[in-house]
C-alpha cells in the first residue's frame, strides 16, 4: 500500500464505516490516508436525526458561512456543503487545513464521491433525471476546478467517483461526458469490481451495490 497524505469526500451518508465512502482507493490500488476531510450536503441537525450519532463538536476561529462542523472518529467533517457551490468548497478545506495544519493541495488533490444523485429524484422521469444528474456532476467538477484555482494548485487533482456497474439514473458514458464537460482532462474506469454498501438520499434504506471507479483528472 502506497502512503499518502490526505483526502476529500463530498456528499457523505453515514458515519458508519460500512457506509462511509472509501477515499483509500486510487486506479488500480491503493493509498493510506493521514487525513480525510468529509463533507455531507445535509445540516447538522438533519444529519444527526437521519443517522443518530454522538459528535465531539470542532468550532473553526474562521469567519466562514459553514460553522457546522464535528470531529467524527478523528476526522475532520463539515456539514451543509454544496458539492456545485466553490466557496462551500473552500470554507470546508479551509477548516480542515486548520484543523490538520496541512496545505489545500494535500486536501485536494484526490476527491471522492459516491452515488451522488439529484435530491427527490422519484419526481422525475428517467430520460430527465439522467440529464439532471449530468448537470449535477458537471456543476460539481467545475466548483471543484473553481476551488482548486482558489488555493493556486498546480499539481493535477483527481475526482474519483464510485457509480454503480448499472446505473440508470446516469449511466457510464453520460457520467464521463458530464466529469469532462465540468473541466476534466480525461476519466478513466478502474478495472476491479467494487462492492459497497450504499443508502439512499433519505437514509432510510440500504443495499450492497456492485460499483465501479471512474477517476477524472484535473489538470492545473
Amino acid at each position: 500500500m502506497i502512503l499518502s497524505k490526505g483526502a476529500m469526500t463530498l456528499a457523505e451518508g453515514s458515519q458508519k464505516n460500512k457506509y462511509k465512502t472509501d477515499a483509500t482507493l486510487i486506479l488500480n490500488g491503493q493509498e493510506e490516508r493521514k487525513y480525510v476531510l468529509r463533507t455531507a450536503y445535509d445540516k447538522l441537525s438533519m444529519w444527526k436525526a437521519k443517522y443518530a450519532v454522538n459528535i465531539s463538536p470542532f468550532y473553526p476561529r474562521l469567519k466562514t458561512s459553514i460553522k457546522e462542523a464535528a470531529l467524527i472518529d478523528n476526522e475532520i467533517w463539515v456539514f451543509g456543503v454544496n458539492g456545485t457551490n466553490p466557496q462551500h468548497i473552500i470554507e470546508a478545506v479551509k477548516i480542515a487545513v486548520e484543523f490538520y495544519r496541512v496545505k489545500p493541495h494535500d486536501i485536494l488533490g484526490n476527491i471522492y464521491i459516491k452515488n451522488l444523485n439529484i435530491e427527490d429524484e422519484s419526481r422525475y422521469e428517467l430520460d430527465l433525471l439522467v440529464q439532471l444528474n449530468k448537470e449535477l456532476y458537471k456543476s460539481t467538477a467545475e466548483a471543484i476546478n473553481k476551488a482548486c484555482s482558489h488555493f493556486g494548485l498546480q499539481s493535477d487533482v483527481n475526482i474519483h467517483v464510485y457509480s454503480a456497474s448499472i446505473n440508470n439514473k446516469i449511466p457510464e458514458n453520460d457520467l464521463h461526458q458530464a466529469l469532462k464537460s465540468g473541466g476534466a482532462n480525461s476519466v478513466t474506469t478502474d478495472s476491479r469490481k467494487l462492492i459497497f454498501k450504499s443508502g439512499n438520499n433519505l437514509g432510510t434504506r440500504a443495499a450492497k451495490i456492485r460499483t465501479n471507479m471512474h477517476v477524472a483528472k484535473l489538470s492545473f
